[in-house]
């Protein structure tokens, strides 16, 4: 049976004072870290942290209080009750995490063909390209020759930008390139770029078809950098909820023994907004209850298909055109 740590005072101070360093050393937006060292700092004098019952709930009383001055979901104060590692955990290089995600299709959950010649995509990761690369390849080539498409991230958390690049190139022709998104590294006061690619392996959607995503309130991060590129260069039309809002990439950091803390060291910057969804999510096109998202959007791609074939006839696609309008009067 694991006793419960006892916090201490001097402890106390000396985890917020060493939390407060590591956040001006660190933290992507500096006058934001000076903010947060100064209130926790007040707060620290004012006795507000000696309170708690325990390691929880300090790592959540000072994340609350980091959350309100940031607005930045991904800055966060954990606790540990057994003692930390002096190597902190690190997932990418997890063999259990990598076979997690292989069990897992690499986060492809559902690759189908709906009638009415639609394809269906529920991706629930993004998976760094060097495992999930050949998954992507099938899964993509597999709707290259559907009239619309559907992507479910409504259950995504997020992933790798690698792979959010790869996903979109399929959405896009291989020339010109599109200029997706940018990541400043506050420590290595550089700007990554993300562009998409001149090749991809198999076949592609390409840009000229109707994209639909679903999204969610649970849908955050990288499959928020997905939604939020495509929609701001109109590739696609977004159905659901307002998406969590985490758009800083950052890593862990190690305090002592009990406390780690994750720090945004890094800002996405969209070439086109100048912005990002951090602390706001991304806002659909179309915003209806996660539960409904799917309906909703595959009508509203049936509907666009009626007309634009309508308006668009090819020899040999009568028999399609009589599916789309006998599955629209059903519904």
């Amino acid at each position: 049976m694991t006793t419960a740590y006892k916090l201490n005072d001097v402890f106390i101070e000396n985890t917020v004072k060493a939390l407060s360093d590591l956040l001006l050393d660190y933290y992507i937006f500096p006058k934001t870290a000076e903010t947060i060292k100064r209130v926790l700092l007040e707060k620290l004098s004012e006795g507000d942290f000696y309170k708690v019952e325990s390691g929880l709930a300090l790592s959540q009383k000072i994340t609350g209080y980091m959350h309100d001055i940031s607005n930045d979901l991904h800055l966060s104060l954990f606790f540990s009750e057994e003692p930390l590692p002096l190597q902190l955990y690190d997932p990418n290089a997890d063999k259990n995490t990598e076979l997690r995600q292989k069990l897992n299709n690499y986060g492809f959950e559902k690759v189908e063909r709906l009638p009415g010649n639609i394809g269906y995509l529920v991706l629930n990761e993004f998976v760094y390209p060097e495992l999930a690369g050949e998954t992507a390849a099938h899964a993509m080539s597999f709707f290259s020759d559907t009239d619309g498409l559907i992507i479910d991230l409504r259950n995504n958390y997020g992933g790798s930008s690698f792979m959010v690049t790869l996903i979109a190139s399929y959405l896009l022709d291989g020339s010109p390139p599109v200029h997706l998104n940018d990541i400043y590294w506050r420590f290595y006061d550089t700007t990554q770029t993300f562009w998409s690619l001149p090749f991809v392996s198999g076949k592609r959607f390409g840009r000229d078809k109707p994209v639909y995503i679903l999204t969610s309130r649970n849908t955050c991060s990288g499959a928020e950098e997905f939604a939020y590129s495509l929609q701001a260069i109109k590739r696609v039309k977004i159905v659901g909820e307002r998406t969590r809002g985490g758009a800083n990439p950052g890593s862990v950091h190690r305090i002592n023994d009990h406390f780690k803390v994750f720090i945004a060291n890094g800002r996405a910057i969209n070439p086109i907004t100048k912005d990002n969804w951090e602390g706001k999510g991304v806002l659909p096109e179309i915003e209806i209850n996660s539960d409904e998202a799917y309906e909703q959007a595959y009508e509203m791609l049936l509907q666009e298909l009626l007309q634009h074939f309508s308006e668009n006839p090819e020899p040999g696609r009568e028999e399609l055109l009589k599916d789309i309008k006998k599955i629209l009067e059903n519904r």
